[in-house]
């Protein structure tokens, strides 16, 4: 019955279009099936328009609303990490124009990294925010092993002095991080050692490798078993002199580093057992080094002045 009352229906339908399209425009237009027809769309539309705008507004003030959020919202806990534990947290926050508490809307991880790897101190940088208020903060800093020296500087007077790090690095000598690293060797430059001499330059590999070798050897050594190394020079490209901090000068070569300060570390141990101080020291030798003694150069200057008079 529901059927046959459906078809009859849309028959009817559509024989009342049938029928409206015989009238002329000015009748279907202000036919009453035609304004009720027209009335049932334009609510339709009104509704949709509605939802829409609703929708619309709803979303609006759920963006102004993240944004204001966001813009309230500031990372109070600041973690930093230093890996050589020279650089603190509030030279660091210095460096970045950081106080106490970041802003979540205006934080640029990869710009404050930028600004802290522009310091020629630093080596390597990595910031990140972990929400909802942890900014954390690692640093790694450049390591000294000897300060750079132009050895023509005597001759010039430009006497500048930076460190070099074991990847032969430059950088400045800034005491507020390095003064635990201020007794470091001079190591005396020739002029083919480096392209320029300036922070951010970087000593070759040939040139720097028999120097980070022998201070990484130093440093296996007690100051009472191998005194502190004061002076390095390379005069030739198979040579290096080192001044230790008694004034004993010892030759080495660039070969065998770790073996020769062995040698160093046995003759030092006898001329304490002998009550002697070494004048210089050859270490090349594996057989039979030679030393020469204090006395030992007194003596034969006193000779000679004798045999002049």
């Amino acid at each position: 019955m529901s059927n046959k009352n459906r078809r009859r229906s849309h028959t009817s339908g559509q024989n009342i279009r049938t029928l409206e399209g015989g009238l002329s425009l000015k009748e279907r237009l202000f036919s009453i099936l035609a304004l009720r027809r027209g009335w049932r769309r334009l609510k339709r539309w009104v509704l949709i328009l509605l939802i829409s705008l609703a929708i619309a507004a709803g979303t609006g003030y759920a963006i102004m609303l993240a944004v204001e959020k966001a813009y309230s919202l500031s990372i109070d806990h600041i973690s930093y990490e230093s890996r050589h534990k020279l650089i603190s947290k509030s030279q660091a926050m210095q460096l970045l124009g950081l106080k106490d508490s970041v802003n979540m809307a205006t934080l640029d991880a990869a710009g404050m990294e930028n600004t802290l790897l522009k310091h020629p101190c630093i080596e390597a940088a990595h910031i990140r925010a972990e929400l909802p208020e942890t900014l954390f903060i690692e640093v790694t800093e450049r390591i000294p092993i000897a300060y750079v020296e132009m050895e023509s500087g005597a001759d010039t007077g430009n006497r500048q002095r930076l460190f070099m790090d074991p990847q032969g690095v430059l950088f400045p000598v800034r005491e507020e991080y390095h003064r635990d690293f201020m007794g470091v060797p001079v190591w005396y430059l020739q002029a083919d050692d480096v392209e320029r001499f300036e922070a951010g330059a970087i000593i070759g590999e040939k040139q720097r490798r028999p120097i980070v070798e022998l201070v990484a050897a130093a440093n296996l050594y007690s100051l009472i078993e191998i005194p502190a190394i004061q002076e390095i020079f390379r005069p030739k490209e198979w040579k290096i002199i080192i001044t230790l901090e008694n004034g004993t000068e010892v030759l080495m070569q660039v070969y065998d580093i770790k073996g020769q300060m062995e040698r160093l570390a046995m003759l030092l141990e006898h001329t304490r057992a002998t009550h002697r101080k070494a004048r210089s020291i050859n270490v090349i030798p594996k057989i039979n080094p030679t030393v020469v003694y204090q006395e030992e150069k007194e003596s034969k200057s006193s000779s000679k002045k004798s045999n002049k008079d």
